[in-house]
Formats: structure tokens, C-alpha cells, sequence
């Protein structure tokens, strides 16, 4: 049997569409209007989860993808080979068949019906709740330590993570007070507890952490680096002064991650104005914030973008300092089910975005972006683009949820987005130098 495989067709196959032929998914169900986004991978069985969070990047122009998490990789020929465990003419048939695309000229080969890759199903949300008749425990290091080959990976992490942070509670703290003062944030009972570390420090601590601990979990939880361990993996590069911002358990004191905030210019190697020190794939942490003390009171509770702005926050707020919305996963909002939540972002464009979410109407080669913060903007969108299409216009719309409705969804009893005059103060930390908090915060 002479097969002829039309290969120039079968590659300019649409590559989304071979993804989602071979069990892949859109993200919300359909096909977004940009150019590049990302899908939910077709070989979800090498994800975790069955790749809950779409992991795998669409390049329209390029008609490529590429999986972040598995490898699943290439032009529409190269995903269904991967598909086929590496079988070019298994992959090229499947192809011809499920998109009817006819077999070159001369070929013997007859069609046949093409084997049928089930769809990955939206993952229903498992949400986490808080429970405060479990308590809070205060844990001693130095007892766990003994029992250290007993733990399991999560837990050898927290204790390395914690282990780090109460020694940086131990150093010089004169650098860290003159910060918070640079920032008109002055006897704040918070700042207790923030760390610090020097370069000096940063030395020191690590070689402790490399008598206690074994040195390969110091390379997974990105303490050290390389097959002599004794290179500093990126959060530690050329650390000068940097504060340490923990992420708590929520029933113990036990630290997560943290966040390194560099408290001059020193720090040249921060790109931005925090580098974070996790290991999601073992344990993705809550923000500071997040724990039993703020979790088991009966308080409104205020989001802050970061935990500069929490701490500019009169000293009573109850308080949850977020370095960005992606730092929750959808599931650990379940914590904050029943709140009254308080949503204080920055009054810019991209803090207000983040916020209420936002619609994006491309047209024309221009892009109208609506903010959701009014409650009939739905009905306003529809008239815009009715307008538009009736003049003979495309339009295409692309939804971006904003955190109040990501925190609705998880069962909040209510979200209210703080705003005030942007003369005041472009965030909290601005109104508190500018003498004007108490324009927008009242002590309780």
C-alpha cells in the first residue's frame, strides 16, 4: 500500500484545533480572539490535576504551541506524533481522517472513521475552608529537626522555610526600621514580623542550613544550587539588605515562602520590587497575611497589594497584603467564605482592572478596554458591539474576571472595592505620607 500523506496541508491544520480534537480544551470553553493565549493540554495524564490550570501556549501566527509542564510541543503534525507515542504515519493518518483532508494524488490508502480523544472536563473546584476549632500550634524547629528523614517533603520545606525566617528576626534590624520610616510607617506592632538579611546573613544562615538539612532538598527548595552546593540559585544573588516578608500556616507559625523586598538600590538584580522564595510544585503559599489570628476573628477583612500598603493601614485593620490576584489559587479563597472583604488597590488603571475585572473590544485595528464596575456593564458592552456590528464592524471580546468575582465565586459574604480621589494618593502608602488616611480609613 503507496501512502501519500498531504503533510503541507496537515500542518496548516489550525494547531488549537488539533489540540482540542486530540482531549484539549479552551480556556473558558471557547476559542479566545487574540493571537496567543493558553489552552488546557491535550496529554493531561502527565499533569497534575489533569492540568486544572491551562498550561499549554497557542501561537496563532506561528500555527505552534507549546506545553509548559509536559514538553507536548511543535506544529500540528508534531503534536499528533507525541499523541501517537512518536508514530509519524499513525499521526499523519489520524490527521487526514479527523479533519477530511483528502490523501495526495495516487495514494491506495482508503479512510476510516479517526480514533476519538475524549475532552478534558472543567475541574470542579475544591474549595478550602478554614476551620477554627483546630486551634493554633506553635512550632519548635529545633524538635522536628531530629525527626527530619521521618517528614515528608512538605513538611522538611516548612522547616527549612521557618528556619530561614527566625533567623532573619535575629539580625540587625536598623536597616529595616529606617525603611519603614522612609515610608511614614512608624510603631507599627507589624513590622515585628518582618525579617532581615544582609549579604552577611545570607552566608551565614545558608551554611547552617547546609549542617542541618539534607543538601539535596536545599537545591528543591531553592536555598543553594549546582552538584557542589555551593552556588546561590537567583533569590539569593547579590542580596545587599532585604526584607523578609513570611507566609504563614494557617494553624501553626510554621513559614511557607516568603517574599524579598530589597530596602535600597542596592539590589541590583531585583527586576522588580519583590522576588518570591517558594516551591509551589511542593507547597504554593498564602500571602502574608493570611492565618489563624486574622481567620478566627470576626473582622472585615482588607486586600492590599502588598504589605507596605497593609501596614499603612490603621493598626486595628484586619488585613491580607497580596503581591498580585494570581498569588491565590481559585481553591485557597475557600478560607474566606462568609467575609466581608475589602478590596484596596491601587487607584491606577491596572489596580482597578485587577480588581473588577475588565472586557476588551478589539476593532478596527484599536481596542476599547470597559471596566466591570458598574452593575449593568454587560448591557453596556452588548450595546457597543451591536452598534458596531451593525455599521458592518468585526469586533472581537476577550473577558478578564477581576478578583471580586473570583472571590464571589468562592462563597465571600460580600467584596467592596475601596476607591477615593487619585489627588489623594495613588495607593494607601501615598495617603498615609500625604497626611490624608484618614480621608478614605477610620480607626474602629
Amino acid at each position: 500500500m503507496r501512502l501519500e500523506y498531504d503533510t503541507e496541508a496537515l500542518e496548516a491544520i489550525p494547531v488549537q484545533d488539533v489540540v482540542s480534537a486530540l482531549g484539549g480544551r479552551f480556556p473558558k470553553d471557547s476559542e479566545p480572539s487574540v493571537k496567543q493565549y493558553n489552552m488546557h493540554c491535550c496529554n493531561s495524564s502527565f499533569h497534575k490535576e489533569g492540568d486544572n490550570k491551562p498550561s499549554l501556549t497557542i501561537w496563532k501566527s506561528k500555527n505552534i504551541c507549546k506545553c509548559h509542564v509536559c514538553g507536548t510541543a511543535g506544529n500540528s503534525i508534531a503534536v499528533a506524533k507525541q499523541m501517537h507515542k512518536g508514530d509519524f504515519k499513525q499521526a499523519c493518518e489520524w490527521l487526514h481522517d479527523a479533519f477530511s483532508i483528502p490523501y495526495k494524488s495516487g495514494s491506495s490508502y482508503q479512510g476510516k472513521s479517526a480514533k476519538k480523544f475524549s475532552k478534558l472536563k472543567p475541574k470542579q473546584i475544591e474549595y478550602i475552608r478554614f476551620d477554627k476549632s483546630l486551634g493554633f500550634t506553635h512550632v519548635e524547629v529545633k524538635e522536628f529537626v531530629k525527626k527530619y528523614v521521618q517528614l515528608s517533603k512538605e513538611q522538611k520545606l516548612k522547616l527549612v522555610y521557618t528556619y530561614i525566617y527566625r533567623f532573619s528576626l535575629s539580625t540587625d534590624r536598623k536597616k529595616l526600621y529606617e525603611y519603614y520610616n522612609s515610608r511614614s510607617i512608624k510603631k507599627n506592632k507589624h513590622i515585628e514580623k518582618i525579617g532581615f538579611l544582609s549579604e552577611k546573613d545570607v552566608k551565614i544562615v545558608v551554611e547552617k542550613l547546609k549542617a542541618f538539612f539534607d543538601k539535596e532538598d536545599l537545591v528543591e527548595f531553592g536555598i543553594i544550587n549546582g552538584p557542589d552546593h555551593h552556588y546561590f540559585p537567583l533569590q539569593w544573588k547579590q542580596i545587599k539588605k532585604c526584607l523578609v516578608v513570611p507566609a504563614f500556616s494557617i494553624y501553626t507559625d510554621l513559614v511557607e515562602g516568603m517574599m524579598l523586598r530589597p530596602v535600597d538600590k542596592s539590589n541590583k538584580w531585583f527586576t522588580g520590587k519583590e522576588s518570591r522564595l517558594s516551591s509551589p510544585s511542593i507547597l504554593k503559599p498564602l500571602p502574608f497575611g493570611v492565618g489563624y489570628g486574622v481567620l478566627s476573628k470576626e473582622c472585615d477583612i482588607y486586600i492590599t497589594e502588598g504589605h507596605i500598603d497593609a501596614f499603612s493601614l490603621p493598626q486595628n485593620y484586619c488585613f491580607i497584603a497580596t503581591p498580585g490576584v494570581q498569588a491565590f489559587e481559585q481553591e485557597q479563597l475557600g478560607i474566606l467564605q462568609g467575609r466581608n472583604i475589602k478590596l484596596v488597590f491601587d487607584q491606577d488603571d491596572a489596580g482597578q482592572q485587577a480588581a473588577w475585572g475588565f472586557t476588551v473590544l478589539e476593532f478596527l485595528d484599536q481596542k476599547l478596554t470597559i471596566l466591570h464596575d458598574k452593575q449593568d456593564v454587560k448591557e453596556d458592552i452588548k450595546a457597543t458591539r451591536r452598534l458596531l456590528e451593525s455599521q458592518g464592524i468585526k469586533v472581537s471580546q476577550v473577558v478578564h474576571e477581576g478578583f471580586r468575582d473570583r472571590l464571589l465565586k468562592a462563597g465571600v459574604k460580600s467584596v467592596e472595592v475601596v476607591t477615593w480621589d487619585k489627588k489623594l494618593g495613588k495607593d494607601i502608602n501615598d495617603l498615609l505620607i500625604n497626611g490624608n488616611l484618614s480621608k478614605v480609613f477610620k480607626e474602629k
